[in-house]
């Protein structure tokens, strides 16, 4: 689980400095790499992030010293 979580982080922080690219020098790196967003490997891309978000949301639950927020409830 730990190998999945930090796989999900990583590709949380290469989709944000992609936007930052983006958003800087109007340069989208994964339509360079994969083609159009038409495209399936564009895609695929996308869709691997869009996982990774949703996989993230659990870190809400976790509090600053390690522990989750529902434990004992």
């Amino acid at each position: 689980m730990k190998l999945i979580d930090r796989l999900t982080l990583t590709i949380l922080i290469l989709a944000g400095l992609h936007l930052l690219v983006s958003g800087l020098f109007d340069i989208n790196v994964i339509e360079m790499l994969f083609g159009s967003t038409d495209q399936i490997g564009a895609q695929i891309v996308y869709g691997v992030i869009g996982v990774s978000a949703v996989w993230c949301i659990k870190y809400y639950r976790y509090t600053p010293e390690g522990g989750s927020r529902l434990k004992g409830r």
